[in-house]
């Protein structure tokens, strides 16, 4: 109990983004059905994870190793630390979130019903987003050891994009694509609001912290990421984090949904 305590109190903010990711996919499909998701995510990425950082791993993330330099402070699960896996789940909530509300719909919309073109396009373009917000925080992450993070893995070999290997951009796009996958599986989405429902029930599945929430949380671990970035002087890391921002923003823009005449 001290240990979860101390895990909970030393990585607040991992498990403030969490809860805030689980309460909104939850007003979407009900609270049992998100419950579900958040536990697949985590089991994906933690084998993912698992797989990458044992001896000779390479698959997806490319190789990395972890430092166990804070098993006395935060639960760890094996050989990786329990927080470590939770931030895949609520930043797909954040990503799917955020193009759906630049596409006109809803998270639930882009999970359930039949796989068509149309939410191939938006899980494509989750996906991308998902992966921008990986090249914001990834780097942060490394330089642990000069913020409260702690110094928890590395990269053996190094990376190119200011440590980080490209091969970890791309298993973050083949994790998030496994994520959605695993979410899209008909889950009974007792207890949510329903498309043709009451009218009260309409207004809660469009509210404005359903639009916006996703965004919101997007951005907000977006600028987390990023103040760290200018706090530890790493000016071109900055730099670089806001161009991801801005073609973050602009993929937004440019796939939002025309207006019906």
């Amino acid at each position: 109990m001290h240990l979860l305590i101390s895990t909970i109190l030393f990585r607040w903010y991992v498990f403030l983004f969490w809860g805030a990711g689980l309460v909104l996919l939850a007003r979407q499909t009900g609270w049992i059905p998100a419950l579900i998701r958040f536990v697949l995510a985590y089991l994906i990425a933690y084998v993912s994870e698992d797989i990458s950082s044992l001896p000779g791993g390479w698959f997806p993330f490319g190789h990395y190793t972890y430092l166990p330099t804070t098993r006395d402070q935060e639960i760890w699960i094996g050989h990786l630390p329990l927080m470590d896996s939770l931030s895949f789940a609520f930043l797909m909530v954040a990503s799917l979130g955020t193009v759906a509300r630049f596409r006109g719909t809803n998270i639930r919309v882009c999970l359930t019903g039949p796989f068509d073109r149309t939410k191939a396009g938006l899980w494509a373009r989750a996906v991308i987003v998902f992966v921008l917000i990986d090249v914001v925080i990834d780097p942060v992450s490394l330089r642990g050891n000069r913020w409260f993070l702690g110094q928890i893995y590395y990269y053996p070999e190094g990376g190119a994009y200011f440590g980080v290997p490209f091969a970890n951009f791309a298993g973050w796009a083949i994790v998030g694509t496994l994520i959605l996958i695993a979410w899209g599986f008909p889950f009974s989405e007792t207890g949510c609001p329903r498309e043709g429902g009451t009218s009260l029930q309409r207004r809660t599945i469009d509210s404005g912290i359903d639009r916006w929430g996703p965004v919101a949380l997007y951005s907000s671990v977006f600028l987390f990421n990023a103040s760290i970035a200018f706090y530890l002087r790493e000016w071109a890391l900055g730099m670089a984090d806001l161009c991801v921002g801005l073609l973050a923003s602009l993929a937004g823009v440019c796939c939002r949904k025309a207006p019906e005449a």
